[in-house]
Parts: structure tokens; sequence; C-alpha cells
């Protein structure tokens, strides 16, 4: 089965991917999605991300059990990840950017908005960008 060192850099690709899927929606996010690390903190699976004022750490740990043990290479992992993983990550992602443009909000009606008018953008360019793959299976 892969190494959970293989399954980490799997994971790693997906996190860069949605970070990128988020750029290219909101082009004006790019200095801060800058700010976005991977981080893995085996220890505690409570929490996906934090944002410190200065950078945004995604715990991948808490990713790990998304990816099966079972595949033998990092490509057949990332053939395989659940598309759910990918938007997740992009929720991940855009949570923590609200953070840094309502710092002071907590998850309040301002940071709301704020991660909301951002997913709202950035999930309208993810349909879009999965549009071919799912019209060869015409629901009838």
């Amino acid at each position: 089965g892969l190494s959970t060192k293989a399954r980490l850099a799997a994971l790693r690709q997906i996190l860069d991917e949605a970070v990128e899927v988020v750029r290219r929606s909101k082009p004006s996010l790019s200095p801060l999605l800058s700010r976005v690390r991977h981080g893995y903190d085996s220890s505690n699976n409570t929490y996906e991300a934090f944002c410190d004022g200065k950078r945004i750490v995604v715990n991948l740990y808490v990713y790990m059990p998304r990816l099966s043990s079972r595949l033998t290479s990092i490509s057949s992992a990332l053939a395989a990840a659940p598309k759910t993983l990918l938007h997740d990550l992009v929720v991940t992602v855009t949570h923590e950017l609200a953070h840094f443009l309502q710092p002071n909000a907590g998850h309040g009606p301002a940071w709301r908005d704020s991660h909301m008018a951002m997913l709202v953008e950035v999930m309208a360019m993810l349909e879009l960008k999965e549009l071919p793959s799912h019209s060869s299976s015409s629901s009838a």
C-alpha cells in the first residue's frame, strides 16, 4: 500500500490545486494565498487549519483518512481522491482567508458574508471546470 509519506505528498498536491482554484476565481487574493502552508499535526485531528495573522496552516493530518492506503502510487491516489476532498480543502482555505480579511469578526456575520462571497465564486469555477467530465453521463 501507499506509505504515509506518499499519501501526504498526494494531499499536498490536492491542497495546492485547491489554492490554485481559489487564485483563478479571485486573483486579488493571490498575495494572501501565498501565505497558505502545509501542516501535519498528528497529535491533533480536531482542527483543519488556523490563521495566525501572518500565515494560514492547513493540518493535512485531518485529511489523511480520506485517501486510501491501499493505492500503490501518488498518481493513483490523486486519481482516486474523491472530488469532495478538493472541495473541502477549498472550503478550508476560503474559511481561513475570510479570517484574514475580517480579522476581528470571529465567525460572526461579517466573517460569514466574506466567506460565502468567496465560496460562491470559487464553487462556480469548480462547476465550470467539472462540466466536461460530467457531460458523458447524461441523466435521463
